[in-house]
């Protein structure tokens, strides 16, 4: 597997260079053959999504990877010739010439994809990627294998081997991506694992963007309603089963009303019953929620369960755990489930306080009066979040999606994705002249006044 992935490299850095970068009327060409290849192949892609969770609910391959795609396609597509333009400006001081910024591809560039939305999380990278004008080096997770065979053969169909290569395989095969002296390397998936592609990529100086996770919260003050904002809190937490790395991972709510809010959200997660719902990705992941749910009821917690029908025997029902214990894992790790927790306060401060050293991916707070929302989101730190919204920022094309602290770094998406896998090289133009002169020593004492006066 290692000799694939050398090969692979190899074959993707011969063809790279500065002066055959693809003009971005090419670069387009190919965005838009991507774009009708996902059209084309939409039927088989969803099977084989659908193939590896055993169910996934079709609505959710529609809208949060094709639509998802589609969208960001278009999106690129149509700023494009605008990013790739080189920025010009005259300077006058310190010293008379002209400054650009040149936009340039980073090279051979490696992508770490991972299962939970396995097309979406691969190919949103891979479009910025190419649209700055880089190779592609794209290594899918092994979890989901029907979905990795769908879009290797669609990537195959339309990029030529020396521009975007698929390598497949398990741990050993993303750890030898990770040790190559890449132009950037883009991972998404799990803190543990980010740390470890992290201390690989540095042994050659690899710049990486570290797409993570953590513990989302979402937060309703007093004056939230139940009515209005549980649907679409219940929306985030259990679309795809709550494997989406910004889903809330936990709901803070004042103490009194847990209960109206644990019926409003049950209310809400019948509606994903049973068509529009789906499996935990494999039989690892079902025992994992099952065991964490388990000892959360041992300890004291109070477990509910949405009633109705489910789909698929890795399939577990939406569910609420109140409370519980502090040191179970729903309390210490990133649930990545069907398991939404509800933490109960008696003053939005103890929120804070609770949630102070904290830097998920995602925060997100509900209000009647949005502003208050917002003023208290400001106190939260995370990658990205929303107002009265779950999931939601991200599907804005021109916001940059990414983590801070151990949520990870670096942001994609629209512009951000470019410049992302973009190198902005500085260049300076010195005007003619014999202004030059004064630069070179003995300096005169034009000069010397010169000096003193930038100082001032």
């Amino acid at each position: 597997m290692t000799a694939t992935v050398i090969n692979a490299h190899a074959r993707l850095r011969r063809a790279f260079s500065l002066e055959d970068v693809p003009p971005v009327a090419a670069r387009i060409a190919r965005l838009k053959q991507l774009g009708d290849a996902l059209r084309d192949r939409r039927s088989d892609l969803i099977a084989a999504i659908d193939s590896d969770f055993g169910p996934r609910a079709e609505s959710e391959t529609m809208t949060a990877e094709l639509a998802f795609l589609r969208t960001g396609l278009k999106h690129t597509i149509r700023h494009l010739p605008r990013w790739s333009r080189p920025r010009t400006a005259r300077v006058l001081q310190p010293v008379p010439g002209r400054t650009d910024i040149w936009t340039e591809p980073k090279g051979v560039v490696g992508i770490l994809s991972p299962w939970n939305y396995p097309l979406q999380l691969a190919l949103m990278p891979l479009i910025s990627a190419v649209a700055a004008g880089n190779r592609v080096l794209l290594k899918p997770s092994e979890r989901s294998p029907a979905t990795t065979a769908a879009m290797a053969s669609l990537l195959e169909a339309v990029f030529p081997p020396d521009e975007v290569a698929v390598v497949t395989g398990g741990p050993d095969v993303a750890q030898a991506v990770a040790a190559l002296p890449l132009g950037h390397l883009f991972f998404t998936g799990s803190t543990e694992t980010g740390r470890k592609v992290a201390q690989a990529a540095a042994r050659t100086l690899t710049p990486v963007t570290l797409e993570l996770g953590g513990r989302s919260p979402a937060v309703a003050l007093p004056d939230a309603s139940p009515e209005d904002h549980a649907p679409i809190i219940a929306w985030g937490a259990w679309l795809s089963a709550g494997q989406t790395c910004v889903a809330p991972n936990h709901l803070w709510v004042p103490r009194d009303s847990a209960p109206a809010w644990t019926d409003a959200l049950l209310d809400a997660a019948r509606g994903f019953l049973p068509d529009d719902y789906t499996a935990m990705i494999d039989a690892r992941a079902f025992s994992r929620i099952e065991r964490m749910v388990a000892e959360a009821r041992e300890g004291g917690a109070l477990v509910r369960v949405a009633e109705g029908e489910v789909r698929g025997r890795r399939t577990i029902a939406p569910t609420i755990v109140v409370d519980p214990p502090p040191n179970s894992p729903l309390m210490t790790e990133e649930i990545f489930g069907p398991v939404l927790v509800v933490l109960t306060y008696r003053d939005p401060e103890d929120v804070i306080v609770a949630e102070a050293d904290a830097s998920p991916l995602a925060a997100y707070v509900f209000d009647r009066d949005a502003a208050r929302a917002r003023r208290f989101l400001t106190r939260l730190r995370s990658g990205g979040g929303a107002v009265n919204a779950t999931v939601l920022h991200l599907a804005a094309h021109d916001l940059p999606f990414g983590g801070i602290g151990e949520s990870g770094y670096g942001a994609y998406h629209g512009h951000h994705g470019f410049r992302e896998f973009s190198h902005e090289r500085a260049v300076f133009t010195a005007a003619s002249g014999p202004w030059l002169r004064m630069l070179l020593p003995p300096y005169s004492e034009t000069a010397r006044r010169l000096f003193r006066r930038m100082t001032q």
